[in-house]
């Protein structure tokens, strides 16, 4: 039952204006204009304003704040009344499921709406006028509703994103493209780029090693006191697919494609980083690894093989001492202490025996380019496999899709349409391949000094104190765990495969390599006649590397 007004005893008004954007309420001045209005049309019928209800909301709801103030002014004068001045009937609601019980709200707490461009009465007839105008109202929200939704997916399928820009990314006008695009955000871009990038290869174990790393960045923006990162912050940024340069809108019905706008990482770095997260749990990174003990979580007993703990002991002068020991239960060694200077400079030690003498990276670097060689050599023959594969996965999409227009079973076509879904990722990622192989990321040169720039500085960066600088040679050196024993000390650790290729040339238990893995090339050799191809660790190191004796000399090199 619709609830009368009666009218206000006073000729005091208060105005509601109301815009659905900050947009329209920065570029149209919408709620000074309006406000201009309802003053005019209140001088013309002698009325008083007292107040203004300024609201940014859309006209179909009905919890609103500004309204919700006026609702609360009219209640304290509903003795005297008051008239409510709109604009618009749209600018009060634009649908019938607000309009109606606002009016009647309004009504009940001594409110009389009024407006310059329409009569608000009690007759049927102002009823059905003012009906109809609610319905042509809410038609034209939904109209626009639909013409902004509809701009919006076409700009998804021509790969631009049209909705609120992610952390790392920012809104901006190209030229050479219409509307906005995503260009990256400094330096919150590269500091995700190295998270994602991180997390990829290992660098980053867990998730909780990457949010260290986020807070770890004075510029990356914080959501949550304390100057801390939110895991679901760590997570949506990991499994954002916009960040490798794709757009996709499940709801939509947008399959990934393509997108405008610079990815930050490779769409293979993203598969990968999908693949750890859904793979094997990982314990998460303990809260007490500092660099007191940056061994901590990387040494394991030698007795029941499990990690050894680490802790500072005060003994009985007061004085602190820092000591690794097992805390394996049933262990013969359980908490029985070791020193940590005396484990960290047995460390130390072994870091130096595996930094590569100069001779032997010039020999690696002699394999390796002629290696890369042979690599861009074959780029052709690989773009040309990467079409034919992209070729059969396009055949294999439309066999499928004639399955499922022909199928009846809603779960065989369902099972289908994953199958298509699978199959366009395959193509997407040979598709980012063959273009890449067009691509130049720098010279032979400045990518192999950066790959040595580590072989060969394990211990410098071990001994520089940086937690994570200390964390990387632990994981990019050691495949394993390391393995500490008081009576032998560390255990010959099982390294990585750079470390490993390395040592196979230097140790002393070599021979020669089948002819499928090696072979003689032209290029500069080892003259020396006290060098063999093949030679124990101290000749090799010892003995000088000659100059190339003519251009019919050979090397060895790596294929």
């Amino acid at each position: 039952m619709m609830v009368e007004a009666t009218e206000p005893k006073s000729k005091q008004a208060v105005a509601y204006v109301r815009v659905s954007s900050r947009a329209q309420e920065k570029r149209g001045d919408g709620l000074s204009s309006q406000e201009a209005v309802c003053r005019r049309y209140a001088d013309a019928m002698g009325y008083e304003i007292v107040e203004v209800f300024r609201e940014v909301l859309t006209g179909g709801a009905v919890d609103r704040p500004a309204m919700q103030s006026l609702m609360k002014y009219l209640r304290q004068h509903r003795a005297e009344g008051r008239y409510v001045i709109v604009d618009d009937i749209s600018r009060f609601s634009r649908g019938h499921e607000a309009h109606w019980p606002l009016k009647k709200e309004l009504a009940r707490v001594g409110g009389v709406l009024c407006s310059p461009k329409m009569k608000f009465g009690n007759t049927a007839n102002d009823r059905l006028v003012e009906g109809v105008m609610v319905t042509v109202s809410q038609h034209q929200r939904e109209l626009n509703a639909e013409q902004t939704r509809t701009r919006m997916f076409g700009r998804v399928l021509n790969g631009y994103w049209p909705f609120a820009s992610p952390m790392g990314y920012r809104h901006a006008r190209v030229s050479g493209h219409a509307g906005l695009l995503l260009v990256r955000d400094e330096p919150v871009a590269s500091i995700i780029q190295e998270a994602m990038e991180g997390f990829a290869s290992g660098r980053f174990e867990t998730q909780s090693e990457v949010k260290r790393f986020l807070e770890s960045q004075p510029a990356f923006p914080r959501k949550i006191r304390k100057g801390e990162v939110h895991l679901q912050t760590v997570a949506d940024i990991l499994t954002k697919l916009l960040y490798a340069g794709y757009v996709e809108h499940k709801e939509w019905g947008v399959t990934p494609q393509k997108a405008k706008h610079e990815g930050l990482v490779s769409l293979e770095t993203f598969e990968r980083i999908q693949s750890r997260i859904n793979g094997t749990a990982r314990v998460p990174m303990r809260a007490d690894i500092r660099s007191d003990f940056p061994l901590r979580g990387a040494l394991s007993c030698a007795s029941c093989g499990k990690p050894m703990s680490a802790c500072w002991s005060t003994s009985k002068t007061g004085a602190k001492h820092p000591y690794y020991f097992c805390f394996g239960k049933g262990c013969d060694r359980y908490r029985k202490s070791v020193r940590r200077d005396e484990i960290e400079t047995a460390f130390s030690e072994m870091l130096k025996q595996l930094v590569p003498a100069p001779k032997l990276v010039e020999l690696a670097r002699a394999m390796f380019k002629e290696a890369w060689r042979q690599r861009t050599a074959q780029a052709g023959e690989l773009a040309e496999s990467y079409k034919r594969e992209i070729g059969k996965l396009e055949k294999e999409t439309k066999r499928l899709i004639d399955l499922i227009v022909g199928t009846s079973s809603t779960e065989v076509a369902k099972a289908y349409e994953r199958r298509v879904s699978e199959i366009e990722k395959q193509k997407l990622l040979l598709t980012e391949k063959r273009d890449q192989l067009g691509q130049k990321p720098g010279s032979f040169d400045e990518l192999f000094e950066l790959a040595v720039s580590f072989l060969s500085k394990p211990y410098e960066l071990w001994v520089s104190g940086n937690l994570a600088l200390q964390k990387l040679v632990l994981r990019l050196t050691f495949a394993e765990h390391l393995v500490y024993c008081p009576n032998e000390g560390l255990r010959t650790p099982k390294t990585t495969m750079p470390f490993k290729l390395l040592e196979s040339f230097r140790g002393g238990k070599t021979k020669m390599a089948r002819p499928k893995r090696f072979e003689l090339l032209r290029g500069r050799m080892l003259s020396d006649s006290s060098i063999p191809l093949f030679t124990p660790r101290a000749a090799f190191f010892a003995a000088p590397l000659g100059r190339a004796s003519s251009p019919q000399s050979s090397q060895l090199t790596l294929l």
